[in-house]
């Protein structure tokens, strides 16, 4: 396959110029994270893996959220196979202690900081094993570490492309897995009760992952989001969402427009192929989630992609 060449003829490429990005994640930034204390407001450590292989008919997120202000942690897994959607959903008390990534039956393993992880999932209807490499170097939303951020999404926060094989077995099928994924990691203050709305797009193109965020809390919105690729990253410093179509009160299709730092303009058209729609008990106020898998055009150049596209929503705010 394409990516896979393409991961390993740029791995040293790619790491060199990671050593040059201006961040300050050091490989301890994997792990799990103290906490302030006492806390003053809901503090979560979250970590997400998705993976979309369409020749295959397979993909999804896996996440992880730890959840200080209960000292609990959900595990969720949400898989579609076949146009099938499997769910797994688990909350567990957790402590200080508390360092492994796993509920028994969903687990992350940090191979290698930055570079390489594993994840597997052993639920009632199906089983997933799944590694992932580096495909081009994180991006690091903070570039400096601020301890002292508080809000209601303060948060450090960086995110990373990634290649993908494995496997996944339901009904006693068993399919291999090769294609593009996405991660983040971040940690702090985070409560979306108070986000009026949010976009969040991690779209895989052949030479290029691009991710957009786009925040709304009361009147305030920030917009930003990346590009990268092996020489590197591209901030996008601003972010506007031109247009959104909806079927059934449903998000379905947006257009994406954005200025890169250097003064380049991006946009981007999605359009929904599957959904999962996450209304989480964490958001226990009305928020939820749509979880759209979409096929992406880049409007400049007609180059096709596919990746996430989501939208928090919060009717009560």
């Amino acid at each position: 396959m394409f990516f896979v060449t393409l991961c390993f003829i740029f791995r040293l490429s790619i790491f060199e110029a990671a050593s040059k990005e201006e961040t300050d994640v050091e490989p301890k930034d994997e792990s799990v994270h103290d906490y302030p204390r006492p806390l003053t407001a809901q503090w979560k450590e979250n970590w997400y893996f998705n993976f979309i292989d369409r020749e295959r008919g397979a993909w999804g997120i896996n996440h992880v959220s730890l959840m200080r202000h209960k000292q609990e942690a959900r595990f969720s897994a949400f898989h579609v196979v076949d146009g099938e959607a499997l769910m797994y959903s688990n909350v567990v008390p957790i402590d200080d202690g508390f360092s492994e990534l796993t509920d028994g039956k969903l687990k992350f393993d940090f191979l290698e900081p930055f570079r390489r992880f594993r994840l597997g999932f052993s639920g009632p209807r199906h089983e997933v094993e799944l590694e992932y490499e580096a495909r081009f170097p994180i991006f690091d939303y903070a570039l400096a570490r601020r301890p002292g951020k508080s809000g209601p999404l303060a948060l450090e926060h960086y995110e990373q492309a990634l290649t993908v094989k494995g496997k996944i077995t339901t009904a006693g099928k068993t399919r291999e897995l090769r294609c593009l994924g996405h991660r983040d990691h971040s940690w702090g203050y985070r409560n979306e009760s108070k986000v009026t709305g949010w976009n969040w797009v991690a779209i895989q193109f052949p030479d290029k992952t691009v991710n957009l965020y786009r925040a709304v809390i009361g009147p305030a919105f920030i917009g930003s989001g990346f590009v990268s690729r092996a020489a590197g990253n591209l901030r996008i410093v601003r972010l506007t969402v031109e247009d959104t179509r909806f079927e059934q009160g449903a998000p379905v299709a947006s257009v994406y427009a954005g200025v890169d730092e250097k003064g380049g303009s991006w946009r981007f058209e999605s359009s929904r192929f599957s959904t999962l729609y996450l209304p989480l008990s964490e958001k226990a106020q009305g928020v939820v989630i749509h979880e759209n898998f979409a096929e992406f055009t880049d409007l400049a150049t007609g180059e096709k992609g596919v990746g996430i596209d989501e939208y928090l929503i919060n009717p009560k705010v």
